[in-house]
Parts: C-alpha cells; sequence; structure tokens
C-alpha cells in the first residue's frame, strides 16, 4: 500500500512539473523563465507539505540514510532557492 502511494506521489509531480513547463513556453521570454523557476519552488513547497501529511506513507521515509526532519528542511530550502530565483529574475524585467 506504501509503495502504491509514493507512486501515485511521483506521478502527480512530474504531471505537475511537465505542465508547468508546457504551460510557461506561451509566455515565452524573461517573464516564463521567471515563471518556470517560481512553479518549480511551488512545487517543492507542495512536495514538502504533502509528504509531512503522508507521514509515514510519504516518500522520504523510503530513504533510511537521511533523518526525515533534515529532508524535509533540504526540500524547504530548494523550495525557497527556486523561488527566489524566479523572482530574482521578475526584477529584471522592470529594470
Amino acid at each position: 500500500m506504501i509503495l502504491i502511494i509514493q507512486v501515485f506521489v511521483i506521478i502527480i509531480i512530474v504531471g505537475v512539473i511537465y505542465s508547468l513547463w508546457k504551460t510557461t513556453k506561451a509566455y515565452g521570454g524573461l517573464i516564463g523563465t521567471a515563471l518556470k523557476w517560481i512553479g518549480l519552488g511551488m512545487v517543492f513547497f507542495a512536495l514538502e507539505s504533502l509528504d509531512r501529511v503522508l507521514g509515514p506513507w510519504g516518500f522520504i521515509q523510503a530513504f533510511k540514510f537521511m533523518d526525515p526532519e533534515i529532508a524535509h528542511n533540504i526540500i524547504l530550502l530548494m523550495g525557497l532557492l527556486f523561488s527566489a530565483i524566479g523572482f530574482s529574475k521578475l526584477t529584471r524585467i522592470t529594470k
């Protein structure tokens, strides 16, 4: 049962990223690039919160070599990093 839930989470995340890439291509240019980075950061935030909600059925529990709290913090930092890159690209548009 745990493996099925983990596979569904992975399928959803891959689908969201694919949809994000296709959608931001319509914008193109600097705005599309910035939205891509911001969207990727949002995917990391959603992934982290979804894994916390799933608890023992989450995908991070599959990694036995890392403490789950450290893994959650790393995912949060990745989300912050990608969002910050996206927002910094948006500020370049106004210059």
